[in-house]
């Protein structure tokens, strides 16, 4: 095994890094010539060496970026991708046989890491160790985990491979699942695939004799965007002291993925996009050790629709006869409660899948003949069908094609059928000999009864929020209280008219404030509505940081739950001085390409400090982000409190706070609320933005350009660096705010009998 990279000094993680390099002293007239000849230089070799631009993160929201992976050989730029060629790329289509499952533990050796799978063999490439990868990190890109989702297995669950004998290469980015409106070159049906990225050997070329931990990654996207390359695993493996395997995969989304009706609850075809999540859980568990890993110690993390997912997969588990596939989570951004998980034939559905017929052309098909015409379809008309549809909901952000409750895949009681198992901790025996059909419902239920049931794995989780979580979904002209008011009203039609004015007053009118100067959101950004900053702090916590902590509540007070919890808030700044939602991505992941490379010394302490929580949960069996010493690590990292809600736990959904420190209905164990805030003050992305950038989002970085953009703004002042970690605490605004919303958690979540009724008078 190679040596690690312990930060056992200051200058553990700084050796490495681009802001070392010998330029770092010029003077700004010097920087600025240099950065030309840079550009000049990323024209010319940017395709060859395999940077992509940057790919949505959000349906709605900007841009983030893709992960920067080097290849090792120069002439990998010219291979062919790994899926998109002919049939002959990927095995046939038969059905595979339920035996023979597990792969070769320990391929022999060669010039490129190999690997031997039951679906066959795959040969990979070497990230050569550089200061954005501080360690070699072996990659296998583009491996399939299920058939093509073309033709007769369009709008059908994923279908396992059969096994194959042939030799494929893994040496590029297979096809992300179709999105946006348009049928892109890198896009396409043939898109279940994943990249695994596992610390490289080092030059010793050593073999290991422990098994590594693994990560894998969910992405985001609102469920109708995004694909798994949108988080940088090959750089978050790469800076980790430990040796690890990270993972990142695409799943179906928007109306291939999430479509649903009572057409579509009929045919049990619901929620195909999580189905594929699942599938790939079971790839990892039954191919993960070919490669080293540790099927036992596995970690799940997602950011946004993402954590969503994850939330679900909790609850699923549970009651999964095989039990669950992970052994920890984290969830950024995301939780099972946040904004609506509705039963397939509410009204807003029912209006949505005929909206989307109708942009298909196919609003006149007799209902026996609708998932036959669908699959006929050219694969464009499909997806600008899904955006037509997508398009009209923006600005209400009550999105179409989204998780909903199965309940056994019909149409049927929304209750869990009785005859599931009810485990509530991962199994260490998960079988790897049969692909089992999965249990009756995936969400059977809405996640807040499923929750106060206690219906939900009791694992080690770590989760969070970003302070401006709503930035990028509310409508930003919006200037006066009818404005405020009306977008609720159209987000959540159950609202009464006294839920409005209860919003009213724990949100005051920064315009009619009595008292201007002491109202919070009194301050906008230029071009933005007055109730800009009103609307961010109300959505934020309605959709993002109260569904957060409640999950973090129920897990923390859950007296069967042997458990740890930990808490983050990421405050560091980007576009509009503000937090936003998945500003952390390429922190977390520490993926210096899109974090100024390396000009932004505060924002890399910050990536140190979160990153390196992060790693440690991974490796630990336990789920623990802290460091070794009590106090504090090389990478910043303060000991991370273990979460302890201040609310008291409540079967009947009355939100009461405790009268003491205590936790989990026992006896006092500590201080309440508290939680690690990473970056608080750092406002560096903010002036590199403004030096070039203006318009280009802080959700993942601006990639190159952002690190171009920092390089011409260097020597600029106002930049503060701010703290990497330290302990805070719930605010009072945070505890208020989710009494408010916990209280009204069904209306939101189900949109209750009067939105039901209200939708159902529009049809």
């Amino acid at each position: 095994m190679c040596p690690s990279l312990k930060r056992n000094s200051s200058r553990s993680r700084s050796r490495n890094r681009p802001g070392s390099f010998w330029f770092s002293s010029l003077s700004p007239s010097w920087l600025s010539a240099l950065a030309v000849l840079l550009l000049l230089w990323l024209y010319l070799y940017l395709d060859r060496f395999g940077y992509a631009a940057p790919l949505p993160i959000n349906g709605s929201g900007p841009s983030g970026t893709r992960p920067v992976a080097l290849p090792s050989d120069p002439e990998l730029g010219n291979l062919p991708l790994l899926n998109p060629g002919p049939p002959t790329s990927r095995p046939p289509p038969p059905p595979p046989s339920s035996t023979d499952i597990m792969a070769t533990p320990n391929p022999p050796k060669a010039s490129k890491p190999a690997v031997t799978l039951r679906q066959g063999a795959y040969v990979g490439s070497t990230i050569l160790a550089t200061s954005y990868f501080p360690r070699p990190v072996d990659a296998f890109r583009g491996i399939p985990y299920a058939q093509t989702t073309a033709g007769q297995n369009r709008f059908r669950p994923p279908q396992p491979l059969p096994a194959s004998s042939q030799t494929f290469d893994a040496l590029r980015f297979g096809k992300a699942c179709p999105k946006e409106g348009r049928i892109a070159p890198d896009t396409g049906e043939d898109c279940l695939n994943l990249n695994v990225y596992r610390t490289g050997p080092g030059l010793e070329g050593t073999l290991r004799t422990a098994k590594l931990p693994v990560i894998i990654y969910v992405h985001g996207g609102g469920f109708n965007a995004g694909c798994g390359i949108e988080r940088n695993m090959a750089a978050f493996v790469s800076w980790a002291d430990d040796d690890m395997i990270g993972i990142n995969f695409n799943y179906r989304v928007g109306a291939l993925g999430f479509l649903p009706s009572a057409l579509t609850a009929k045919e049990e075809l619901l929620n195909l996009g999580l189905r594929d999540q699942q599938l790939l859980f079971e790839w990892v568990q039954e191919n993960i050790e070919a490669f080293g890993g540790d099927p036992d110690n596995v970690t799940i993390m997602g950011l946004s629709a993402g954590a969503h997912s994850i939330g679900h997969h909790l609850m699923y588990y549970a009651r999964a006869p095989k039990g669950a596939p992970f052994a920890k989570a984290i969830l950024e951004s995301g939780a099972t409660t946040a904004r609506a998980v509705l039963i397939p034939t509410h009204p807003r559905h029912l209006i949505q899948f005929e909206e989307f017929l109708a942009a298909a052309g196919l609003g006149s098909v007799p209902e026996a003949e609708v998932f036959t015409r669908l699959r006929e379809l050219p694969l464009q008309t499909i997806v600008s069908a899904s955006k037509a549809v997508w398009d009209r909901y923006i600005e209400s952000v009550t999105w179409p094609f989204q998780p909903v409750i199965d309940a056994a895949n019909t149409t049927g009681s929304h209750s869990a059928p009785s005859s599931l198992l009810n485990s509530t901790s991962p199994s260490s025996n998960f079988s790897t000999s049969t692909h089992h059909p999965p249990p009756p419902a995936l969400i059977p239920d809405l996640p807040i009864h499923s929750w106060r049931q206690g219906k939900h794995l009791r694992i080690p989780v770590l989760t969070g929020y970003n302070t401006n979580e709503g930035t990028i979904f509310i409508p930003g002209g919006a200037d006066t209280n009818a404005d405020f008011r009306a977008f609720f009203t159209g987000l959540i039609p159950s609202f009464s008219a006294a839920d409005l004015d209860a919003l009213e007053k724990l949100y005051p009118d920064p315009v009619t404030d009595p008292n201007p100067q002491a109202n919070p959101y009194r301050d906008v950004p230029s071009g933005k509505g007055r109730q800009w900053a009103r609307l961010d702090a109300a959505y934020s916590h309605y959709a993002y940081i109260c569904p957060v902590l409640q999950t973090a509540h129920f897990l923390s007070t859950d007296i069967e739950n042997q458990h740890s919890v930990h808490v983050y808030r990421y405050a560091a700044t980007a576009q509009w001085g503000t937090a936003n939602h998945g500003d952390e991505a390429p922190v977390v992941a520490h993926d210096v390409a899109s974090l100024g490379g390396g000009r932004l010394p505060g924002l890399l302490a910050v990536a140190d400090a979160m990153h390196g929580a992060w790693a440690r949960f991974v490796v630990s069996k336990a789920g623990d982000p802290n460091p070794p010493s009590p106090e504090k690590s090389d990478d910043g990292v303060v000991a991370w409190p273990t979460f302890l809600s201040p609310f008291s736990p409540s079967a009947d959904g009355v939100v009461r706070e405790w009268t003491g420190t205590v936790r989990r209905g026992e006896t006092p164990a500590g201080e309440t609320g508290q939680l690690l805030v990473f970056g608080e003050g750092n406002d560096e992305r903010v002036a590199t933005l403004r030096a070039g950038q203006e318009g280009v989002s802080g959700v993942g970085g601006g990639g190159w350009k952002e690190w171009f953009a920092s390089l011409v703004g260097a020597g600029k002042t106002g930049l503060r660096e701010g703290t990497p970690a330290k302990v805070g605490m719930l605010s009072e605004v945070e505890l208020a705010a989710c009494r408010f919303w916990w209280g009204r958690v069904e209306l939101s979540e189900g949109l209750g009998n009067r939105g039901i009724e209200r939708e159902r008078a529009k049809l």
